[in-house]
């Protein structure tokens, strides 16, 4: 332990020493300029009007001073300057002033305020030089906005009026508004949108105009939204003819399922109908008509409707049998649509082997998988998955000796995990009942799984048999439900002679139930929303809301049927073994606010499980304990809590708790392509519910909450592979509720901790 804490240190007084290093040539960020070159310090944009977002004007700006890490820290100007004789390309050099692009900026403010209202506006630039750096210094004085005082609507065409002023009330453009450019063109997409979901599938955002009357006076303005008619070239005069906005039906849908459609003679293939939807296909049709015609929300001779085609495409691909999905139209009658749908299949089988990296809460190893997959195993599009799992891990040990005989197969690692996983996923739910229509909106699905594990420690030797049997659909785009009726666990433990004398010693009636067999017959319920882009691009928020409650009906067939009791245990038994009751409840909210090279992320998850009944702990596993690579980082996993318990009576084995609360504060930035970094502070712990003689301070009060709260501080690096990240973070405690003074705030050196991740914490 001594040499693990000396191996940290020295690392710290690297960091510290390179740290210096670095922000010694940061601070210098001239060195490399050019006699001529003035080196652009800052920019600043000043408005007179509060009502206008000045970072709009910031990113219009046409020269960006260099990054900073936390608004101070110029980190890749200073890599540059440390490095530029070796490498140029590396970090980012000095970005020198051009008064050019300056003047480019000015006339970009000029056009976003024209667009947003603003049309007797004036901007200016001023700068600020000392010795060879310069600050640049914008003003924006945007006058008085106009307001949009009256909307009316002009139809070319009265015939597709009716559809436009039905929803007008939802009109982007209000009375009132100030000018805008912007919501003018997003008015136009919306009704776009409104008229193809009516059957206009030729209208296009060109037929419709604008017209703008500035001459009302009191700086408002009178906006006339015109629908033309459509314009068309005639292929024989090629002159524009005129002509009223066409409404289709879908007349007819093809399916056409093959390799290399676009070289064959697709309507040679054989063909099956059924409701309506011809499929067309070449030598054997792998797919159960009625599982893709469940995919697709056309029906023959009804209205074309633009969801109607959007809903189609995302069911077929979340099918995952295609490759390539094309959906096209062709104009059979003057206002009839055939619609083609081109599927181009994947493989039905697939073979793989894996080998990952593992992470689980600071413990490292290795995992190997092969895996095979049957993506449509009844023709109906079920995707089976046949995993045979092993996996290698180091753990921390310090309830038993550590010394060779816990090693496997040689080698450093004292944990082995192995055992067969079986998952069946069915494109729909398997219910007694039909539910059309909620089938086509939120395309649900039907999960079946059995997982046999069985897991070696240096404590005990576990197996572990699980099924379940659940379903999930989509409530929309960012929201998604999970049901679990049957979720049956058995667990199996073999204590070590050393480890079960421990728990005994211990005489503590939560180690002894908590490390023992039993059975677990639960039911869950998941809800997410999460409206993260896959770019990240813009502020986003994860929210996830678990519940789960287990043995409860088995207590209520118990009781009701007069079963007798384990008159050792007193308590029910099921197949021969006691089963845990008890419920819990957990969520987690995140918040991700990007900035520019940088985003910040905000976290607070908390859990209880509260057992009762037939079990009066919660099972090991369903526990909750604090630290590691994804939680409080400044501790290892199972190393805090519960509570404020001194650490002369905690020990691996007891450091587990009912209730569990942690808020975590991010700060990432940029350093490449290939790096990142983070500075974080992470706070929270672990409690019990009731309180415990033998632990001390270990449940949840709120008047010793502030004593209990541990808090850490650290930074990270990440080095992002793009399809997989690795994380290293270095985190110190600053207020470590198992001291003296669990209320003192100081920066324990000597207890740093440094973690190695894969993929963010959160």
């Amino acid at each position: 332990m001594e040499a693990k804490i000396s191996k940290i240190q020295s690392f710290t007084y690297l960091l510290v020493i390179f740290t210096s290093i670095f922000l010694f040539f940061s601070c210098n960020p001239t060195k490399t300029l050019k006699p001529d070159e003035l080196f652009l310090q800052s920019v600043k944009v000043k408005s007179d009007n509060k009502k206008l977002n000045t970072d709009e004007f910031y990113n219009i700006n046409k020269q960006k001073p260099n990054k900073k890490i936390l608004g101070v820290f110029r980190f890749h100007l200073g890599m540059y300057n440390l490095l530029y004789k070796r490498n140029k390309n590396f970090g980012e050099p000095p970005v020198v002033y051009d008064s050019l692009l300056t003047q480019k900026s000015l006339k970009q403010f000029g056009i976003y305020l024209n667009n947003k209202g603003y049309f007797h506006h004036s901007v200016s630039a001023s700068t600020k030089q000392h010795g060879n750096k310069i600050k640049l210094f914008y003003e924006i004085k945007p006058g008085t906005p106009y307001i949009i005082n009256e909307l009316k609507y002009e139809f070319q065409d009265p015939s597709i009026g009716g559809y436009v002023l039905y929803k007008k009330e939802n009109s982007l453009i209000k009375k009132g508004d100030n000018f805008d450019v912007d919501v003018l063109d997003k008015e136009r997409e919306r009704i776009k949108k409104v008229l193809k979901e009516r059957g206009y599938y030729l209208f296009s955002n060109n037929d419709i105009k604008y017209k703008v009357d500035t001459t009302v006076g009191n700086n408002k303005v009178n906006i006339v939204l015109e629908v033309l008619k459509k314009k068309e070239k005639n292929p024989e005069t090629l002159e524009i003819e005129e002509h009223s906005h066409q409404k289709f039906t879908v007349d007819s849908i093809n399916v056409f399922v093959g390799k290399n459609l676009k070289s064959q003679d697709v309507y040679s293939f054989d063909t099956v109908t059924y409701k309506d939807v011809c499929f067309l296909y070449k030598d054997k049709m792998r797919f159960k008509p009625k599982m893709l015609r469940h995919a697709i929300n056309y029906k023959p001779k009804e209205t074309y409707s633009l969801t109607d085609q959007n809903l189609t495409y995302k069911h077929l691909s979340e099918l995952k049998l295609f490759r390539n999905i094309t959906i096209q139209y062709q104009e059979s009658d003057s206002n009839k649509l055939i619609n083609n749908i081109f599927l181009t299949p994947l493989s039905d089988k697939a073979f793989a082997i894996e080998g990952v990296g593992t992470n689980t809460g600071g413990d490292l190893g290795i995992e190997g998988n092969l895996i095979f997959q049957n993506k449509n195993l009844f023709g109906g599009g079920e995707y089976l998955t046949l995993k045979l799992k092993g996996g290698l891990e180091i753990q921390r040990v310090v309830s038993v000796s550590s010394d060779n005989e816990n090693e496997i197969f040689g080698l450093p690692f004292n944990t082995l995990e192995f055992g067969p996983e079986v998952t069946l996923e069915i494109p729909r739910f398997l219910l007694p009942f039909n539910l059309e229509n909620f089938s086509k909106r939120a395309n649900p699905k039907t999960t079946i799984s059995s997982t046999f594990n069985i897991q070696q420690r240096p404590e005990y030797y576990r197996n572990l048999a699980q099924g379940s049997f659940g379903y999930y659909w989509n409530e929309s785009i960012y929201k998604k439900h999970f049901v679990t009726p049957f979720n049956i666990s058995y667990v199996n433990l073999d204590l070590t002679d050393e480890f079960r004398n421990k728990i005994i010693a211990e005489n503590n009636p939560f180690l002894i139930n908590s490390y023992t067999d039993h059975f677990i017959s639960a039911m869950q319920y998941s809800f997410i929303f999460n409206n993260q882009e896959i770019n990240k691009t813009r502020n986003s928020t994860y929210f996830r809301l678990n519940f789960e409650s287990s043995g409860s009906l088995l207590s209520l067939y118990n009781s009701a049927t007069n079963q007798p009791k384990n008159e050792t245990t007193n308590a029910y038994e099921f197949i021969g073994i006691r089963y845990a009751e008890y419920i819990k409840s957990e969520f987690d909210l995140r918040f991700y606010q990007r900035k520019e090279n940088a985003s910040y992320v905000q976290r607070i998850a908390i859990g209880t499980g509260v057992p009762f009944g037939n079990l009066n702990v919660l099972p090991f596993e369903k526990s909750y304990f604090g630290g590691g690579a994804n939680g409080i980082r400044a501790w290892q996993a199972r190393t805090l809590g519960p509570g404020s318990l001194p650490d002369s009576l905690t020990s691996t084995i007891n450091q587990i708790g009912e209730v569990k609360i942690e808020t975590n504060l991010e700060y990432r930035f940029d350093l490449t392509k290939v790096f990142e970094g983070a500075f974080f502070i992470d706070a929270g712990n672990i409690w019990l519910l009731n309180k415990d003689e033998k632990r001390p301070n270990a449940e949840i009060n709120l008047s010793r909450f502030y004593q209990d709260l541990a808090i850490g501080v650290g930074i990270g690096l990440r080095l992002d592979f793009n399809f997989f990240i690795i994380r290293f973070d270095v985190a110190s405690p600053i207020k470590d509720p198992s001291a003296n003074n669990p209320k003192e705030y100081k920066l324990l050196i000597k207890k740093t901790n440094l973690n190695l991740g894969i993929g963010y914490p959160f």
